[in-house]
């Protein structure tokens, strides 16, 4: 079914808040309704070489002048225990807007996961690529390797992108987006000759 062109075609999409999940809903997005529709906000730019500018930026994938895509891993993160200062009770204002009460803070102490250096770039799967029967044949051969256990579905799902994630990291790469060397490896996609 066509949407009308006044309606919003990113009502349906969940926001997450973490990148890892940001990727994921990427790649559902981009299974599910190609290229076309909401223009999300710029991610940064890649360390790129000379004559490797990027053309456009889908998300966390930006492309190069000569079509290859480009993303980075997470960032290498730290646990670290932190204070930080939360309000308690917010302050209670008249109808005038005078503070009638004022707010009450209090110091909070407890871990909080900080990026302390910034994820290594790597050579992507680019997202038009991600057809269903791609992701189906992603699936089977994670299932053949024993890294998939769920149904073949055609879906870029979260327990799609988990499972490729985690058989990835044996390869160096943490990160739920396809790594172009590792499609290779599974492949899935041709050796450039």
């Amino acid at each position: 079914m066509r949407r009308p062109a006044s309606e919003n075609c990113c009502a349906d999409i969940q926001v997450c808040v973490t990148p890892c999940a940001m990727r994921v809903n990427m790649l559902i997005f981009l299974t599910c309704f190609g290229l076309a529709g909401c223009n999300g906000s710029p991610a940064p730019q890649p360390d790129l070489q000379p004559g490797d500018a990027p053309v456009i930026s889908l998300g966390e994938i930006g492309t190069t002048a000569d079509g290859r895509c480009l993303t980075r891993m997470d960032p290498t993160t730290e646990t670290q225990i932190v204070t930080e200062l939360v309000e308690v009770q917010p302050a209670v204002k008249d109808e005038n807007g005078v503070v009638i009460t004022p707010a009450i803070f209090r110091n909070v102490t407890g871990p909080k996961t900080v990026p302390v250096a910034e994820g290594a770039q790597f050579e992507t799967v680019c997202p038009q690529v991600y057809t269903p029967e791609f992701v189906a044949t992603l699936q089977r051969a994670l299932i053949v390797r024993r890294a998939y256990d769920g149904e073949v579905t055609g879906l870029m799902d979260a327990p799609t992108s988990l499972a490729l994630q985690q058989f990835q990291r044996g390869s160096g790469i943490n990160s739920p987006l396809l790594s172009m060397r590792v499609a290779r490896e599974l492949g899935i996609v041709a050796v450039p000759r």
